[in-house]
């Protein structure tokens, strides 16, 4: 598995680099669109909707509300979104580390919950062409972004394996422990101190500690909402689409998460023009 994995990331990290720094705003919205569009097809089997008749209606609706978000990227009430996103996934991730949450494996359609799924993926859609689009660091602060949830990542998956005994939310996911999210957010300290070094940001370095430490923990809400989804619809994984990582939403959880929160961040500390 951790094989498939690296093999994974080896064929894709170059890809994703090349494209967030290099690519223009217009052409890296739409690549990172049709990332969007198959992580919404996958959504659509987790909600419910097994036939792929059905499953093609989430991606029609994205099709046509993801040109009228690049139109409107810059408009005041973006921010106003941005903003009640990052406040969301705060409440989910209180919700979902409560343990007062109850799963079973449920048939049948979900509409709510796939209306719900589609709002945030349109969101990170939206908080990450924003900000790859913002000059003069945005390419580089997006990749700043993608890189902090990755060494997050990894950071919980090595500490986790070598000292993980606290579970974190074993109603949800068993496999996941507080020593694991200790890894991780120690980790967002060690970005965080290579962000104050670069300068991009007049930002002194404990609130960027503090901006990449709380991303990287709303970012464990992400993976556990999906989690969640995975769970209720009684399947190991979104999809498998990529060796190692499972389904194009399973390699992005914790970025649909973290990606508007990080954005709300940098606009709330006055950070971005």
């Amino acid at each position: 598995m951790l094989k498939a994995r690296l093999l994974t990331a080896l064929a894709l990290v170059p890809l994703v680099v090349l494209g967030v720094l290099y690519l223009p705003n217009h052409w890296f919205a739409l690549v990172l669109a049709v990332v969007v569009l198959g992580a919404a097809w996958e959504l659509g089997n987790l909600c419910g909707l097994e036939k792929p008749a059905f499953r093609i209606l989430p991606l029609l609706v994205l099709s046509v509300i993801l040109p009228f978000l690049y139109i409107q990227r810059y408009a005041p009430w973006v921010e106003w979104f941005i903003l009640a996103l990052a406040l969301w996934w705060t409440a989910v991730l209180l919700v979902l580390l409560s343990g007062k949450l109850k799963l079973e494996v449920k048939a049948g359609p979900r509409p709510l919950l796939l209306l719900v799924g589609l709002m945030v993926l349109a969101g990170v859609w939206l908080a990450l062409v924003r900000l790859q689009g913002m000059a003069p660091h945005g390419p580089g602060l997006l990749m700043f972004f993608l890189i902090l949830i990755w060494v997050a990542d990894s950071g919980a998956y090595f500490s986790g394996r070598a000292f993980g005994k606290h579970k974190l939310a074993p109603h949800i996911s068993p496999g996941k422990t507080w020593e694991g999210v200790a890894g991780a957010l120690l980790g967002g300290v060690l970005c965080a101190l290579v962000l104050a070094y670069l300068q991009w940001l007049d930002l002194s370095a404990p609130l960027l500690v503090l901006l990449c430490v709380s991303t990287v923990m709303i970012s464990v809400g992400g993976d556990l909402w999906e989690s969640v989804l995975k769970r209720e619809r009684g399947v190991k994984d979104s999809g498998a689409l990529l060796p190692g990582h499972g389904g194009v939403l399973d390699r992005i959880d914790s970025q649909i998460a973290a990606g508007p929160f990080f954005l709300a961040g940098l606009l709330l500390l006055g950070a971005l023009p």
